[in-house]
């Protein structure tokens, strides 16, 4: 894949371009005495809708599956030195507030990403973390790249079909639209390594993905297996089918629309679902769910590790007991995002170095 010289770019991808600002707009003002909230927690994050209990439907008890699959602490100075980063919020240094926003043709589709390069890896090879979240945000100082650009890694967040820029993209990717929808995670694991080759070398390039972003990190990993050489997936479903078809009926019917029916169409569901593609695995894979978390299955995960394994994959699996669905804190997001690095560092045999 190459970068179209022309390319019919989609209003919400304007209005993104238009957002591209080289900073962040100024917070709002806040009483002294209330503490500043970590930018994008979630606003429901402390809701029964992502704090409660993660589904158990296995043989095996939630006090077993801790015990299989166990909290680790991080790498005490690289925990605290994020949250060093965090709290100092870009005052020092702020990389992630630039970079650029790119599109390349995928077949029909158009895809943009926006690209931060730390300085250091401008004419180097380095390697680079694809993020996936779902969301469509603009460019603009973020902890969470500011993490990986200082630990010498380039950042990338694709908006494929399916991410919330707007609504006719939102919808691109629902039901039996997913599967196609699904290819641009292989297209732009392989644009990605294409664009950031250096003088005959190719980078390791990483999958990254959280609730939504997590599920696209498995399906890159195992349906598309070998577009990424690593990857590391938190609050993600394993087997769709099984978890819709345990979920309580509300959940169900919320997401029958994006996803599919375990009534009616179980097949696209399985279709949909990385655990269908667990013996294709090629890398590493991590996977970190919350005790707490009612949108994920444990019985799930801890079936994809078995099968994973069965057919002698690399893959692990933490489990949380007090974590819910979202990172909000900043202990949690100290905790997860030293996992985080330091697997990818481990993976590639690197040692992890702040810039």
């Amino acid at each position: 894949m190459t970068m179209a010289r022309t390319l019919t770019i989609p209003a919400w991808l304007g209005a993104l371009l238009a957002l591209w600002l080289p900073g962040c707009a100024h917070p709002e003002k806040r009483p002294a005495d209330t503490p500043a909230p970590v930018l994008d927690a979630h606003p429901d994050a402390n809701s029964p809708d992502y704090v409660g209990a993660a589904l158990v439907t296995g043989s095996r008890s939630p006090q077993e599956l801790y015990a299989a699959y166990p909290r680790r602490e991080p790498d005490p100075r690289l925990a605290a030195r994020l949250a060093e980063i965090l709290s100092d919020g870009g005052k020092t240094l702020r990389w992630s507030a630039t970079g650029s926003v790119e599109s390349f043709q995928h077949g029909e589709v158009t895809i943009p990403l926006v690209i931060r390069v730390p300085p250091p890896c401008e004419n180097t090879l380095c390697p680079v973390i694809v993020f996936f979240n779902g969301a469509c945000a603009p460019l603009r100082y973020h902890w969470r790249p500011e993490f990986f650009l200082r630990a010498g890694f380039i950042f990338v967040e694709p908006h494929i079909r399916g991410d919330r820029c707007d609504e006719a993209w939102a919808d691109a990717d629902n039901g039996p639209r997913k599967p196609e929808a699904q290819k641009d995670l292989e297209a732009c694991g392989h644009y990605v390594r294409t664009r950031f080759s250096r003088d005959g070398g190719t980078p390791k390039v990483g999958i990254l993905g959280w609730s939504y972003g997590g599920n696209q990190t498995l399906v890159g990993m195992t349906r598309f297996a070998g577009a990424y050489d690593a990857g590391f997936a938190l609050a993600a479903k394993t087997d769709l089918y099984s978890f819709f078809k345990n979920a309580p009926e509300d959940l169900r019917r919320a997401r029958a629309r994006e996803y599919g029916d375990p009534g009616t169409e179980p097949e696209l569901l399985r279709t949909l679902s990385p655990i269908t593609y667990v013996d294709r695995l090629q890398g590493p894979l991590a996977l970190m769910l919350g005790g707490r978390d009612p949108k994920v299955s444990l019985s799930d995960a801890d079936a994809f590790v078995r099968k994973a394994r069965a057919h002698h994959r690399e893959v692990s699996l933490m489990i949380i007991p007090e974590h819910g669905h979202l990172t909000e804190q900043p202990r949690e997001i100290a905790f997860e995002h030293a996992h985080v690095i330091q697997f990818f560092s481990d993976s590639w045999g690197r040692p992890v170095e702040f810039l």
